[in-house]
C-alpha cells in the first residue's frame, strides 16, 4: 500500500523554501495538500472587533488560489474545505488512509490551541502530526545557546548569532510532485461569505498588495532591483 501525507498548508502558502512540502514529497509516495478556511478566524473577538477583515481576507483567498494555481502545474490540486481543522482532518485521514499528516507550528495561542485539537484527534487513528518551524531565520539548532538560554538583551543574541551561528540555504522548490486523485478539490469560498460582519465592504477592493507566493516573489524582485538602481545612481552623482 502507497503511504500518503496529508500536508495541513495555514500560513505558510508558498512552494519555495517550504520544508515541510520538500520532506513530505520525499517521504511519501503520494501527498494530499489541504487548506481549512477556520471560521472561528472570521468572528467577531470578545471585544466585538473584526478579527479578520475584508482587505485581510481578500489577501488570503488570492494567497490560496496563487498557491492552487502553482499545484495544478504539477498535474494535482489543493483540497479547500471550510471548518474546524480538528473535525475536518481526521475524517480526511480515515477517507484516504492518510499515513501522517504535516503542518507548520504556529506560537499564537488559539493557532497552537487548533494544533493541539488536530493532534488530539490525529491519536485516536494512531496517525502522527510532525511540526515544521518555517517562520524564523534562524533554526533552534543552529543555534549557538539551549533555546532556554536565549539572552533577554537582543544586542546579545545579535552578536551571538551573527559570530557563531549560520542562516541555512532555502529550500528548493519541488520538481515533481504525486498527488492523491481526488474527483473534487473543493471551491474557494466568496469573500462576502467569509466577512460576515463587516457590513460596509466595498468589493471588489482595490489593495497595492495582491496575496500569493508569486506576487510575493515579484515584490521582493522589484523592491532588490530598485535597491540596485538607488544605490548605482547615488555612487554617479558621487
Amino acid at each position: 500500500m502507497s503511504k500518503k501525507i496529508l500536508v495541513w498548508f495555514r500560513n505558510d502558502l508558498r512552494l519555495h523554501d517550504n520544508e515541510m512540502l520538500v520532506e513530505a514529497i520525499a517521504k511519501s509516495d503520494e501527498i494530499l495538500p489541504v487548506f481549512c478556511f477556520d471560521p472561528r478566524q472570521f468572528e467577531l473577538t470578545r471585544y466585538k472587533s473584526i478579527k479578520t477583515g475584508a482587505i485581510r481576507t481578500q489577501f488570503l483567498l488570492e494567497s490560496v488560489e496563487d498557491l492552487r494555481k502553482s499545484f495544478q502545474k504539477f498535474g494535482g490540486d489543493i483540497l479547500v474545505v471550510e471548518g474546524k481543522p480538528e473535525e475536518l482532518l481526521p475524517n480526511l485521514v480515515k477517507k484516504y488512509e492518510i499515513s501522517e499528516v504535516y503542518h507548520h507550528r504556529e506560537v499564537a495561542s488559539e493557532e497552537t490551541e487548533v494544533s493541539t485539537g488536530v493532534e488530539d484527534a490525529l491519536w485516536k487513528f494512531s496517525v502522527n502530526l510532525k511540526h515544521f518551524i518555517g517562520h524564523t531565520l534562524y533554526n533552534k539548532e543552529d543555534l549557538p545557546f539551549p533555546v532556554k538560554d536565549i539572552p533577554d538583551v537582543f544586542s546579545q543574541f545579535k552578536k551571538k548569532t551573527e559570530r557563531d551561528a549560520i542562516v541555512k540555504p532555502c529550500v528548493l522548490t519541488p520538481e515533481q510532485i504525486n498527488f492523491v486523485q481526488l474527483e473534487d478539490w473543493g471551491s474557494l469560498p466568496a469573500i462576502t461569505d467569509l466577512v460576515v460582519n463587516e457590513l460596509s465592504i466595498d468589493l471588489p477592493i482595490n489593495t497595492e498588495f495582491k496575496g500569493g507566493e508569486n506576487e510575493a516573489l515579484k515584490h521582493l524582485h522589484d523592491f532588490l532591483n530598485d535597491g540596485e538602481e538607488l544605490a548605482l545612481a547615488n555612487t554617479t552623482l558621487k
